[in-house]
């Protein structure tokens, strides 16, 4: 059984065919007008063999390669035996029909067939002489009956020597055509895993530039064919309009005949937005002495842009939170021994006093070390609470923000009531999606600094709510406490910046906030108008997703 056909292949075969049979058919049509004027007896023949040839020419038409390949030979055989018989045997001029026969079984046969095609029209001609000899086919002379062997081993040897000069040479072809295929599918293998795509662009004298081919893995890159990616307005179409003044720039570049290396963004099929590094080499009009052309490679390096800016990102990240160890250490090494020496210092004046018998003296001592001592814890806390915060409690899940807001009211109830201040929380806030004590200690800490900070407000309010900017939700906590400087809201969210420095706590309350939120993949900022117009603490936070 023959082995199936490529692609590749059945294509060459096809146009192979189609090669043979556009020349033939011309050729027995001449042939038969010629014989039938010239009276002979083949002009019938030639005829009625027309007609198979043109059901051979539809075979391919019809995906029938192989059947058409393998029964024209044979068919154009028995017609050249046939006219043999009818003419003059081995003095007919039909004899020249068996070359041309071998020619076309070469170029679409392989090498058993067309051994088999070349014994049968050595057959062919022994049998034209046979019947030479035996007397029902004629001889053009009788005085050629002599020479009847001689004239068939003449026309045999002729016939082996046009069949191996024929068959070297269509076995030639055949080697360089699967050469050809192997290095194309090579190259395809190699573009398909480098993800690199070459093509060829025209520029005519007006400087619109068309593309004129691409080779490569160009429809799994862009996921169009080259005809709808040329039909929705090729190249400049699919580009990323913030990428257009770019692409101008590297084509005024080409046009100063110098090659360019860029990356730009391209629109896929299915809207990915892709990073592709173009290498553009000008295509140069000697006579005109202007672009003619370009030709050059693309690639996909999205994997590569992304990594790049993971890297960034994480550099950055790294540089922050070393600037922040930088005052971690600074701070905790300044505030926890700041406790200790006044400790150490009061020990001395505990035991002085404890021997002078001056109790008031070493009352006031022991306060002033309860102090240092509980200022040392709490910051001990903090920093602890702090270092925590880089990981989650609980798992995330979708919680009406309002429960949290009401909860970490509840939670700060108390320094609420002594204040004597008003929360308002909106009946409109969201559904947001994390690590509902995780958030609860946000909204806390934002209480907690609002009502520190009211200053000498004597109505002092807190506000939670949303607001809208676009299509995302923005959560807040609005005063109308003390405000917050231009230059200072920057600072607010630092680690140990504390505004007042002999305010309370350690200035690690609203880094706090500002990890957990980031934490979320949400983002937080202040908006105040300055000193003693109140300040507005805003954060996003996800939504929760929607239900399957």
């Amino acid at each position: 059984m023959p082995q199936p056909l490529t692609p590749e292949e059945r294509e060459h075969l096809a146009r192979n065919l189609r090669l043979v049979l556009g020349l033939l058919l011309p050729a027995l049509a001449a042939g038969s007008l010629i014989t039938w004027l010239l009276g002979s007896r083949a002009a019938i023949a030639v005829a009625v063999a027309t007609l198979p040839m043109f059901l051979l020419w539809r075979l391919p038409r019809r995906g029938r390669v192989y059947t058409a390949s393998f029964v024209l030979p044979p068919a154009l055989l028995a017609l050249a035996t046939w006219l043999l018989v009818q003419g003059s045997g081995l003095q007919d001029i039909a004899v020249l029909l068996y070359p041309v026969i071998l020619l076309v079984a070469a170029l679409l046969l392989e090498r058993r067939p067309f051994v088999l095609l070349t014994v049968l029209a050595l057959l062919s001609l022994g049998f034209v002489a046979w019947g030479q000899a035996r007397g029902f086919v004629r001889l053009a002379d009788e005085a050629a009956r002599p020479r009847i062997l001689a004239n068939f081993l003449l026309a045999a040897l002729m016939l082996c020597v046009a069949a191996a000069m024929v068959h070297l040479l269509a076995e030639d072809l055949r080697v360089s055509l699967r050469a050809a295929r192997r290095s194309e599918e090579r190259y395809r293998l190699i573009s398909e895993v480098t993800s690199d795509y070459t093509f060829s662009s025209v520029v005519d004298a007006a400087g619109r530039v068309r593309q004129d081919w691409v080779a490569g893995a160009f429809e799994k890159m862009t996921g169009y064919s080259f005809d709808e990616y040329m039909a929705r307005g090729g190249w400049r179409t699919a580009l990323h309009p913030d990428d257009h003044a770019q692409d101008d720039r590297d084509l005024e570049t080409l046009k100063a005949h110098r090659p360019v290396v860029t990356e730009v963004r391209t629109i896929t099929r299915s809207g990915d937005v892709r990073w592709v590094r173009v290498y553009g080499h000008p295509v140069w009009n000697e006579a005109e002495n202007r672009l003619a052309g370009i030709y050059g490679a693309v690639k996909d390096v999205t994997e590569a842009k992304q990594a790049e800016a993971e890297r960034e990102a994480l550099i950055r990240e790294l540089a922050a939170k070393n600037a922040e160890l930088e005052r971690f250490t600074y701070t905790a090494s300044h505030d926890l021994k700041s406790p200790l020496v006044t400790v150490r210092g009061f020990l001395a004046f505990l035991e002085r006093d404890a021997l002078e018998g001056n109790h008031e003296q070493l009352r006031e001592g022991i306060r002033r070390i309860e102090r240092a001592t509980e200022r040392m814890a709490r910051l001990v806390d903090e920093l602890l609470a702090l270092s925590r915060v880089g990981r989650l409690v609980g798992p995330a899940r979708p919680t009406p923000f309002g429960e949290l807001a009401e909860e970490a009211a509840s939670l700060v109830a108390g320094r609420i009531e002594q204040r004597g201040a008003r929360v308002r929380i909106a009946d409109d806030l969201p559904v947001v999606w994390g690590d509902r004590s995780r958030l609860v200690q946000v909204v806390q800490n934002l209480l907690d600094n609002a009502v520190k900070f009211m200053g000498d407000q004597k109505d002092p309010v807190i506000e939670i709510g949303v607001r809208r900017q676009g299509a995302e939700p923005v959560l807040f906590v609005r005063d109308n406490g003390a405000g917050i400087a231009a230059g200072d809201q920057e600072r607010v969210f630092g680690l140990f910046d504390k505004l007042d420095p002999e305010g309370e706590g350690a200035g690690v309350g609203l880094a706090l906030v500002k990890r957990i939120v980031e934490l979320h993949g949400g983002r937080i900022w202040v908006e105040s108008e300055g000193p003693g117009r109140g300040s507005a603490f805003c954060f996003t936070l996800p939504p929760a997703p929607a239900a399957p």
